[in-house]
């Protein structure tokens, strides 16, 4: 089976092999080497000098922590919602006591800075929650950096949910001046599910040690121990942190920036060629995703017929939609390990089997696909 869900990922056969490594104590020498390391690849991939932790959950554990840490009962959190991760972000704030202002955004875009400066302008916040990235519809907030500088412009602390955008957009957090980022190990870095990473800038810190902590969560005391001992308060989950290491010395070895551009120049030939096709693209175009390419279906067609037709007949699994979406497209990863042939076989199967339900598509277009990502000398 080829996996192409918006996460988990496919993993490099060097990040298996690394995950199958004898486990070690978590208060040793070498847990002390392997935490150091993530942290300082981490760092140098999401370019920041502030504080990164590896935690031993899901994104949406990394979402709570961060939730949980710069949240006091009674702030007052904006958080715009174009779809069910950026929805989840505003739950998480209302379960630890905030007043959560929803800004209401159509699913096929996503916020711009100009709503963002207008929403600001009407009320005085505390925190707030952006997802860069919209796993659940395939679109991204565009000018992100800007919506983030309108809300530090006014003293709002920023936490930012880049779980599917982290290796596959363009991503700084300290110039960006992001206070607390979310990403997840599984999406475009490629790495075994199970881990998600924290970055806290010196502004979040200040947040921090006023709020009402959790136990398990308490970056303090993941602050404290990492300072103290290089290692985690609660035991980490050791062989995922080794496929995680492996994962990002591939990225590294083929360049930090590069990586990222892969993701976008496929998704470029991906949109230009679909189109071509006549494929029904869901996000509107200037707010399209480069690492989910997400396909609405027609009227009578649901995504559960067209999964299962990719599954059986393909090979290939992908994923349906979610929340108000579901049953009405298909989400497509375009993360991670990258390659031509991949590539065209997912879109080889998405052709095939979308060619006997909708009128005019045109199945030879994947050819095109493999020319056009060959002369930019991809393999």
């Amino acid at each position: 089976m080829l996996l192409v869900t918006p996460g988990p990922t496919e993993l490099h056969e060097r990040v298996l092999a690394a995950m199958s490594k004898q486990v070690i104590s978590h208060r040793g020498p070498e847990l002390q080497e392997l935490y150091t390391s993530l942290v300082e690849k981490f760092r140098k991939l999401l370019k920041t000098d502030g504080s990164v932790f590896v935690l031993a959950c899901s994104a949406t554990g990394g979402i709570e922590c961060a939730v949980s840490n710069i949240i006091n009962r009674g702030d007052k959190v904006l958080t715009p919602v174009f779809g069910v991760f950026s929805e989840r972000f505003a739950e998480a704030a209302k379960f630890y006591g905030a007043e959560v202002t929803y800004v209401n955004i159509k699913p096929q875009s996503a916020p711009s800075p100009e709503i963002i400066k207008k929403v600001l302008e009407e009320k005085t916040y505390d925190v707030a929650l952006l997802v860069y990235n919209e796993t659940s519809t395939g679109t991204r907030s565009k000018d992100f950096k800007e919506i983030v500088r309108v809300c530090k412009e006014r003293d709002v602390l920023v936490a930012v949910d880049a779980v599917s955008a982290a290796g596959g957009l363009p991503l700084e957090v300290d110039t960006w001046d992001i206070d607390v980022c979310v990403i997840g190990s599984q999406k475009c870095y490629a790495g075994p599910p199970g881990l998600s990473i924290l970055t806290v800038s010196e502004d979040a810190w200040h947040k921090i040690r006023s709020a009402r902590r959790p136990f398990y969560f308490d970056l303090i005391k993941y602050m404290r121990f990492y300072e103290e001992h290089r290692e985690t308060p609660f035991t980490p989950a050791v062989n995922l942190m080794y496929g995680m290491d492996e994962a990002l010395n591939i990225v590294l070895e083929y360049g930090a920036d590069r990586w990222v551009k892969r993701h976008m120049d496929f998704a470029d030939i991906i949109y230009e060629v679909l189109e071509k096709s006549n494929i029904n693209l869901f996000a509107e175009k200037e707010y399209r995703s480069p690492t989910v390419i997400s396909i609405s279906l027609p009227n009578g067609v649901t995504d559960s017929e067209v999964l299962e037709e990719l599954r059986v007949r393909h090979g290939v699994v992908a994923a349906g939609g979610m929340g108000s979406m579901k049953g009405s497209l298909i989400r497509v990863a375009n993360m991670g390990n990258l390659s031509v042939k991949k590539t065209v076989k997912v879109y080889d199967a998405i052709f095939d089997v979308m060619f006997f339900k909708v009128g005019g598509i045109d199945r030879q277009a994947v050819g095109v696909l493999e020319e056009r990502l060959r002369k930019m000398g991809y393999q």
